[in-house]
C-alpha cells in the first residue's frame, strides 16, 4: 500500500513538472552579437579607430626622429668628439625611452577607451534583456554561449539589438 501511494505521489510530481516545464517560456540571447550590432558600439569602434589612427601617426613621427638621430649618430660618429658623441647617445636613449612610455600609454588608453565603451553598453545590454523578459512574460533568459542546443525559434538576439538601438 505505502509503495502505491509513493508511486502515485512519484507520477503526480512527474506529471506536475511536465505541466509547469510546458508552460516555462524560455529564450536565449547571443550577448556579443547584441551589442556588437548596436549603432552605439558602432560608433564607438569608429571614435577608437579615429583614436587609434592619431595615435600611430604620433608614434610614427616619433620613430622617425628615432631613427635620424640613429643614423646621424652612425653617419658622424668618426667626426665627433667623445663627448659629443656621449651627448647624442644619451638624447637618443632619452627619445628611445620617451617613444616607449608614449607607446604604452596609447596602448593603455585605447585599452581603457574600449573598456569603458563595453561597460557602458553591458549595463544597458542587461537593462534590455530584463524588459524583453517581462514585457513579454519570458521566465528564462540564457546567454547563448551556456547553451548546448537550442532552437533558433528561442533566439532574441536581433530582438535585443533592436531594444539597445531603441535607447
Amino acid at each position: 500500500m505505502k509503495k502505491m501511494l509513493l508511486m502515485l505521489g512519484v507520477m503526480a510530481l512527474f506529471l506536475s513538472a511536465q505541466v509547469v516545464a510546458a508552460e516555462t517560456k524560455i529564450a536565449y540571447v547571443d550577448i556579443k552579437t547584441a551589442m556588437e550590432n548596436t549603432k552605439a558600439y558602432k560608433q564607438g569602434i569608429k571614435r577608437l579607430e579615429a583614436l587609434q589612427k592619431k595615435k600611430k601617426k604620433e608614434l610614427e613621427v616619433m620613430r622617425n626622429r628615432l631613427s635620424e638621430m640613429d643614423k646621424k649618430l652612425q653617419m658622424q660618429s668618426m667626426a665627433m668628439s667623445n663627448n659629443a658623441q656621449m651627448a647624442e647617445q644619451q638624447a637618443l636613449t632619452r627619445l628611445k625611452k620617451e617613444f616607449e612610455r608614449k607607446l604604452q600609454d596609447a596602448g593603455d588608453e585605447l585599452k581603457s577607451e574600449k573598456r569603458k565603451l563595453d561597460q557602458t553598453l553591458i549595463g544597458r545590454f542587461y537593462d534590455a534583456v530584463r524588459a524583453y523578459g517581462k514585457s513579454n512574460q519570458v521566465d528564462l533568459i540564457l546567454p547563448k554561449s551556456a547553451t548546448i542546443y537550442a532552437n533558433t525559434s528561442l533566439d532574441i538576439t536581433s530582438a535585443i539589438t533592436k531594444a539597445l538601438d531603441k535607447k
